[in-house]
């Protein structure tokens, strides 16, 4: 049968679709915090990624050398990763309108917007873990660009235009740095892009902002808004920050979303008006973190202690379904026209063939096969970063000068860091990475 082309190679597409099983392997090693285990399962798996797929590749191995504190291989991957983003930005047309027929898994993955930010979030952490401030904060001043070029594509209404997190961590960065002017700037537009994240992700500014802002804005002399950050809560007590030091706790917690395929019935009419009924098929993000906790923060010194309980800073998994509603519309104008096309291909195919062949049963059989594949090959676009945690969590310590023991544990008893030695300097923030992502 010459119409043959279209059921084999669409098959053919459809075999590139199939999900990597061994993620659970993955997943497992990296509850238990056994990263080599975890990076030699996604090298032995790398032909899974394949060329279309290879970006992901890279996310994963950059976070688990992240995750497993290995800052010079994980600044590799992401770099590397970053590249091949902007090479994919000039998209192949060919492979464009293919993806209009087939779905969009023929298409290289070059990663939801919300993943491409991350890329430059775990870079600034990885620099500032090392102390490395002005590297840190160059990758910092990229989630700025990159947001503001994501926004310009959505027309401004797009909600996640802004990363509270990252310009918290900036201000952190300025501050140590000793350029209080470009902190006290960062923490307020953190502090005014929380208000967002409160109303889009439930995630309200971390409490020591406030005093962040009171301290920073009283070095600058900038009375007023101090006195309108003393008014909302920032501390007084904050200006005794002037002599001490910082220990700031990054906690990565929770197994991040995956996306899932769901399926969506659409009426199009014809141009005759008479209308037609199709299925077509959406990614989902599902969340993967069910039981919320928290984490407390001891610090010993030979003459004190401090307990302190971190809040969650940045909700990955609210950002990422948020990020996926945003171009939902444009994924469904995709995915129904696709749907007209490949019913028009399908009775076209079916009209040549009633003119071929006049067997009933060999027209019947025919004709299923090509709506067997017509069906088969409408699958959504399932490809996410799977390693990433649930949410960011932070608590910040201000102490006097001096070392430290800093142990962390989790509220539900399932996590305890080892106690770690820290040294806290003058007017210097030191940068602690713990990994639960469970």
């Amino acid at each position: 049968m010459k119409h043959c082309w279209f059921i084999i190679s669409a098959f053919l597409f459809i075999s590139c679709a199939t999900s990597g099983g061994f993620y659970s392997t993955v997943d497992g090693n990296i509850s238990d915090g056994k990263y080599e285990e975890a990076l030699k399962t996604v090298r032995e798996n790398r032909s899974w990624y394949g060329d279309k797929s290879s970006v992901l590749f890279n996310f994963d191995m950059g976070l688990l050398y992240h995750y497993a504190g290995e800052h010079d291989s994980s600044l590799a991957y992401f770099f590397a990763a970053e590249k091949e983003i902007d090479d994919l930005y000039t998209k192949s047309i060919s492979q464009e309108v293919l993806s209009f027929m087939i779905n969009d898994n023929i298409l290289p993955y070059e990663g939801e917007d919300f993943e491409k930010v991350l890329v430059n979030i775990f870079l600034a952490l990885n620099y500032a873990e090392e102390g490395m401030i002005e590297d840190a904060l160059v990758e910092a001043r990229k989630v700025d660009l990159k947001l503001r070029e994501y926004a310009h594509q959505y027309d401004d209404k797009n909600k996640y235009q802004e990363d509270a997190f990252i310009r918290y961590i900036a201000g952190v960065l300025y501050e140590t740095g000793g350029e209080i002017n470009d902190a006290f700037i960062s923490y307020k537009k953190s502090f005014e892009a929380y208000k967002t994240y409160e109303n889009e992700y439930g995630t309200k500014a971390p409490s020591f902002l406030l005093d962040d802002l009171v301290r920073t804005g009283m070095l600058m002399e900038f009375t007023d808004e101090v006195e309108q950050y003393r008014g909302m809560g920032g501390r007084w007590e904050a200006h005794e920050g002037l002599t001490e030091g910082n220990i700031l706790v990054i906690v990565y917690t929770g197994k991040g979303p995956a996306k899932q395929e769901i399926k969506k019935t659409v009426t199009i009419p014809d141009t005759s008006g008479v209308l037609h009924t199709f299925q077509i098929a959406l990614p989902e993000f599902q969340p993967r973190y069910q039981k919320p906790r928290s984490y407390d923060v001891h610090i010993v010194a030979a003459d004190d202690s401090i307990t302190a309980a971190t809040t969650c800073a940045e909700n990955i998994t609210a950002i990422a379904q948020r990020v996926l509603e945003d171009r939902l519309g444009l994924i469904y104008l995709k995915s129904g026209g696709r749907a007209v096309l490949k019913f028009l291909a399908a009775e076209k195919i079916k009209g040549e063939m009633k003119k071929d062949d006049k067997n009933k049963v060999k027209n019947f059989l025919g004709s299923l096969a090509v709506d067997l594949v017509v069906g088969a090959t409408e699958q959504a676009d399932t490809r996410s970063w799977r390693t990433l945690p649930s949410e960011i969590q932070l608590v910040k310590l201000s102490l006097k000068p001096g070392d430290y023991l800093l142990n962390v544990k989790a509220s539900d008893a399932g996590y305890s860091l080892r106690e770690v030695s820290m040294k806290v300097q003058r007017g210097k923030t030191s940068f602690v990475i713990v990994d639960d992502v469970r």
